[in-house]
């Protein structure tokens, strides 16, 4: 495939992307798509034959950013988690990363709320993988004594909670508040708040 085919091919997936976050799987037509990205229809049935295929490709090529982007951060939390500023670190990269991205979170709530084969695919193919994993940083921590000594998995749920609520939320925080959710400062205070909360001890950063 030349890089004409490749780059268009890639705006194809980037708008599936939008339109699958926004109006889900059903909402979501080729024709759609091919608007979004500019392109015909016809071009997109060239690369994707069914819809079912552009979403798997749409779903596996959004998750594909996202480990390329979170593992070095989650590499340093693992080999570095000795400290409570460590994890405001990972946990302040996280929510930056899904402001900026947040078409991952949109795609994982769109088909949570209407759990079938789609939903079952995603977790085989990542949700497994992305709990392990989860599970594993929270237990690190907990074993250098970062977060305390619960279920795990309950506190990797709160923790991953705390975080998405967030960036769901932020237009209604501007609306209310006037504060801007994503910016660095209120991002700083959150999580050192959010830390504080879970690990009953003093953040290491004002807030």
């Amino acid at each position: 495939m030349n890089s004409d085919k490749t780059c268009r091919r890639t705006a194809i997936l980037e708008a599936a992307a939008e339109l699958f976050g926004q109006v889900g799987f059903e909402g979501a037509s080729m024709t759609a798509v091919a608007s979004a990205a500019g392109e015909k229809k016809t071009l997109v049935q060239y690369h994707f034959r069914y819809k079912h295929q552009l979403w798997e490709e749409t779903v596996a090529h959004v998750w594909r950013q996202r480990d390329e982007a979170l593992p070095k951060y989650v590499k340093t939390a693992l080999e570095d988690i000795s400290a409570l500023e460590t994890m405001e670190d990972l946990c302040r990269y996280i929510l930056e990363f899904t402001f900026a991205n947040p078409t991952w979170v949109k795609i994982m709530f769109q088909e949570a709320s209407t759990p079938g084969p789609r939903l079952d695919w995603m977790v085989e193919q990542f949700f497994t993988r992305d709990f392990a994993g989860g599970k594993a940083v929270v237990e690190m921590a907990q074993a250098r004594g970062v977060l305390p000594e619960v279920d795990p998995m309950h506190l990797l749920y709160t923790l991953s909670g705390a975080l998405i609520y967030l960036v769901n939320v932020a237009p209604i925080i501007e609306r209310v508040t006037g504060q801007h959710a994503a910016d660095e400062v209120f991002i700083e205070h959150y999580v050192a708040t959010l830390l504080q909360i879970l690990s009953g001890v003093k953040s290491t950063r004002g807030g």
